[in-house]
Formats: structure tokens, C-alpha cells, sequence
């Protein structure tokens, strides 16, 4: 049988299974249910996918179908009993078929829809009977019915193998994305060509929400994590679902719902990992799970907890480490739980231990980013190295190795922004670049080196908080940018041109702190500007 056989010859395979009864007791309950399993049976889009199974038991079912259906038509003993058994097999071959085939299982579910109407009404069950009879000008309202069920399920099943083939290219084009050859815009509206045709799939919503991120798109970025939420099948997915949420709230300076949103995936996680401790997958999750609650704990000023979860982070990752050193994934994980660590650290006052734990953290980034030169999340990784090395040495009094090190992380912030202009995600990198490298021209006296560099700081402040003004690490950047301007102005006597600057800091920190009460961070903010 060809893959889609014409549509009237269903219909007339409908007409021959529905022709055993014309009579009204025929259209009992028993006997619609009997029909429709015989109908979606014979359905082109079951015997196409059956042409294509090889599946043993499923050969057998089919074989067992066929011996059913002669004998309903040749013994009129026990026929009801016959036709019963039938429509059970039938059930379950369309059933079974279903759980191998996804894309014949959504179109066979228009079409059940399509039959299970017709057969259930009293209208629809005497026009199938009245075509059965021959009067088949009486029924042809029931077949355009048909018809049309029959073209929304070809359509679906075009539409989701369609989707499957933007899918492939669409993940190519991420794997080009991390290579610097494909923009993020490129890659967002890949994704969004897929689960236009096909929402169905969770791990297509779950990498666009991360590129529309990576775009500071972050309305769309949560409704794809809520989107992806509806698509979880297993509980994994669902404490991904969790962490991609979560990071959207963080980002939007909800720390208290980015905190319940990572602890729920982190139960998750504990739950999975502690039946099967081997299972690395689990391990690492749960790994990645410590980190994001440390990460809120770091904002909410709560550093002895953010230090314990960052710490079980960092076991973690040095036992998978240890099992497989080869594993760059895992390498890179361990750098980001040491510098986590070191973040820590510089917030307590432990330079010495900051610093070391950062060398860690940068001696493997060295390699990585040695070992491929053209893997941008790893040159990224260097760069955020090479910006808390200088962060330290700055505390340290060592500006001469600061300025160094600030240079060595511009350098790949500034080709990674050139690369690709609309990843929000570099854009913010090179402006904290522009920062660090002004605040220590300040330090050495280069008070008309410092301005310039920090006006390109604010350049690129002001052009991502005019794109999303819900995005609060923006808004608190734009601020920052702002008083170090002001603070070179003072410096330079221009008094007029630094309180313009000041109070512009001051109006977006009023506005965080009133949101966020419990933020230290915006708090602090809000304090330095008064002062």
C-alpha cells in the first residue's frame, strides 16, 4: 500500500467495515465503538506507519487482525462476540503503533477525533447508515467531514517533519553560535521556525529561552520556560525547566522567587542523584543546582551559605573531575565552582585565598581555551578569569598586574562584542571591562584616560537598559556607569556636571532598593549615591 493511500479509499474501507448492520440495533454503543476501532484500523496513515514497523509483536497483532475480520465476514454465529474481539485487537494495534511513531500519533488523534464525532451522534450514525444503504448523496456532509479531518492530519504530520528537519539545522546553527560564525538573533529565529511547527518538543523551548537570554529578551525568555514546563516529560526536565526560570528571575531582580525556583529544582536533584551515586548525569546536576542557590545567596548578602553551597558545588565537580580529566564539560565546571569560591572569599577578606582559588579556576580556562581557540564560552570563561585575577590585585595595591589583567579580558570581551553584536551576555562583558580598566586609570592619576574609558562603559549601559528596562543587573550597571563618571567629574571641579551624574545614579537606585528591600547589594547602592 502506498505511504498515503486517496481518501476515498478510506472511506470506502469505512463504508465495507460499517456495512454488517443496517439496521437501528447496529448503532448501539458496543457497535460505534467497534466502528471507529475498525476505522482509524484501516486508516491510511496506520497502514503507512505499519508498513514501516518491524516489530515482531506488532507483525503478529496485524496477522491476528486479519484471521478476526474473516471470520466476522463468514460466521453469523457469535458475531457480536467476534466483532467485540475485533475492535479490541484493533485498539490496541493503533494504541501500540502510536507509542513508536509521535508523529503518527498526533495524526491519528485529528482523526479519531474526526470518527469518534460522526459515530457518536444519532445525526452522524444514520448518514453512515444511509451510505452503507447506498444513499450516498444523503452521507456526503459526513464524508466532506471526514475529508477535512483527513487534510488537518496530513498537515500536522508535514508540519512536524518539517519541524524535525529545521530542528537539525537549527542545532547546527547553535553549535555555529559557540564558534562565533552565527549570531544569536540567527540562531532565535531558527528556534522559533521550529516550535512554530511543532511546540511539542521541551528541549527546543528550553534553547530558546536561553538564546532570548542571551538577547535580554527576558519576557520571552520566561514565557519559553513556562512553555517548556508544559512540555517536561521526565522529572530531569522539570528541575531544568526550574534553573532556566530561575535565571530569568534572577535577572529581573526577583531574588526570592529565582531562590524558590532553584531550591525546588535542588529537592529534585537530591532525590534523583541519591539512589544511584554513579549516575553522573544526576551528580551533575545536582551539582549545578548548589551553584545557582549560591548564587542568590551571594545577593542576598547571606555569604556563609552561599560558601557551603558553593563548597558541596566544588566537591562535586573534583570527584567527576577525578573520574575523567579528559571530560571538558567537567573541567569546566570545576573552574566556575573555584571561582565562585574565590567570589566568596574577596567579599570575606580572604585575598590570599581568592587569589588562589582564581589561579585554579584560570590555569584551567588557559588550557581549555588553548585546546580551541574558536570555542567562545570558553574564551569567555578566560576573559571573566582574567577580570577577577585584576579584581584582587587591584585590592592588593598591585595596579600594575591589575592593568594587565583588566587588558587580557577587554581584549576578548572586544572580539567576542564584535563578533556578535546582539549577545547582550558579551555586550556587558566588555562594558565591565571599560569599568575595571577606568577605575584603575583613576587609581594611577590618568583622570582624562579614566572619563573616556568609562563614558564607552556607559555607552554600552545605556544602549542595553533603553532595550530592556526590566532587566535590573542593567539598570544597576547603567547606575554604576554613571557615578564613575560623576566621580571623575568631581575630581576634575566640574561639580555641575557630577551631581547631574550622581543623581541620575541615584533615581535608578531609588527606584531597586523600593523594589527589593531585602537586596544588600541595591541597599548599599542606594547609600553610596546619598553619600
Amino acid at each position: 500500500m502506498p505511504a498515503f493511500a486517496p481518501k476515498w479509499v478510506i472511506f470506502g474501507v469505512l463504508a465495507l467495515v460499517l456495512s454488517t448492520s443496517h439496521s437501528a440495533a447496529a448503532l448501539a454503543d458496543a457497535d460505534a465503538r467497534a466502528q471507529v476501532a475498525a476505522a482509524l484500523y484501516a486508516a491510511s496513515a496506520t497502514q503507512a506507519a505499519a508498513e514501516k514497523q518491524t516489530d515482531a509483536k506488532l507483525k503478529l497483532l496485524r496477522k491476528s487482525i486479519d484471521q478476526l475480520q474473516e471470520k466476522v465476514h463468514s460466521s453469523a454465529a457469535d458475531a457480536a462476540g467476534l466483532r467485540s474481539e475485533l475492535a479490541v485487537a484493533q485498539e490496541k494495534f493503533v494504541a501500540d503503533l502510536a507509542v513508536r511513531d509521535r508523529a503518527y500519533s498526533e495524526e491519528i488523534a485529528i482523526f479519531r477525533a474526526a470518527v469518534q464525532d460522526i459515530a457518536a451522534t444519532p445525526e452522524g450514525a444514520a448518514a453512515l447508515a444511509k451510505y452503507n444503504a447506498g444513499d450516498r448523496k444523503g452521507a456526503l456532509a459526513i464524508l466532506d467531514k471526514l475529508d477535512e479531518a483527513l487534510d488537518a492530519a496530513l498537515k500536522k504530520r508535514q508540519q512536524i517533519e518539517s519541524a524535525a528537519h529545521k530542528r537539525s539545522i537549527a542545532r547546527l546553527a547553535l553549535d555555529a553560535r559557540l564558534k562565533g560564525d552565527v549570531t544569536t538573533l540567527d540562531a532565535i529565529g531558527r528556534f522559533e521556525r521550529v516550535v512554530e511547527l511543532d511546540p511539542g518538543v521541551h528541549w527546543d523551548w528550553v534553547e530558546l529561552g536561553r538564546l532570548y537570554r542571551s538577547a535580554g529578551r527576558l519576557g520571552d525568555a520566561k514565557e519559553a520556560s513556562r512553555r517548556a514546563a508544559e512540555s517536561a516529560r521526565t522529572e530531569r526536565d522539570q528541575s531544568v525547566d526550574l534553573h532556566e526560570l530561575g535565571d530569568v528571575q534572577v535577572k529581573q531582580g526577583d531574588l526570592a522567587g529565582a531562590l524558590a525556583s532553584y531550591r525546588k529544582a535542588l529537592h529534585i536533584a537530591e532525590r534523583l542523584a541519591a539512589p544511584d551515586p554513579g549516575n553522573t548525569d544526576w551528580q551533575r546536576d545536582l551539582s549545578i543546582s548548589y551553584e545557582r542557590v549560591g548564587d542568590v545567596q551571594v545577593k542576598q548578602g547571606d555569604l556563609a551559605g552561599a560558601l557551603a553551597s558553593y563548597r558541596k558545588y566544588l566537591g562535586i565537580a573534583e570527584r567527576l573531575v577525578a573520574r575523567d580529566p579528559g571530560n571538558t564539560d567537567w573541567q569546566r565546571d570545576l573552574s566556575i565552582s573555584y571561582e565562585r569560591v574565590g567570589d566568596v572569599q574577596v567579599t570575606q577578606g580572604d585575598l590570599a585565598g581568592a587569589l588562589a582559588s582564581y589561579r585554579k579556576a584560570q590555569g584551567i580556562r588557559d588550557t581549555l581555551a588553548a585546546r580551541d581557540p574558536g570555542n567562545t564560552d570558553w574564551q569567555r570563561d578566560l576573559s571573566v578569569s582574567y577580570n577577577n585575577l585584576g579584581d584582587v590585585q587591584v585590592k592588593q595595591g598591585d595596579l600594575v598586574g591589575a592593568l594587565a589583567s583588566y587588558r587580557k579580558a577587554q581584549g576578548i570581551a572586544e572580539r567576542l562584542a564584535a563578533r556578535d553584536p546582539g549577545n547582550t551576555d558579551w555586550q556587558r562583558d566588555l562594558s565591565v571591562s571599560y569599568n575595571n580598566l577606568g577605575d584603575v586609570q583613576v587609581k594611577q592619576g590618568d583622570l582624562a584616560g579614566a572619563l573616556a574609558t568609562y563614558r564607552k562603559y556607559l555607552g554600552i549601559a545605556e544602549r542595553l537598559a533603553a532595550r530592556d528596562p526590566g532587566n535590573t543587573d542593567w539598570q544597576r550597571d547603567l547606575s554604576i556607569s554613571y557615578e564613575r563618571v560623576g566621580d571623575v567629574q568631581e575630581t576634575q571641579r566640574d561639580l555641575a556636571g557630577a551631581l547631574a551624574s550622581y543623581r541620575k545614579a541615584l533615581g535608578i537606585r531609588d527606584t531597586l532598593a523600593a523594589r527589593d528591600p531585602g537586596n544588600t547589594d541595591w541597599q548599599r547602592d542606594l547609600s553610596v549615591s546619598y553619600n
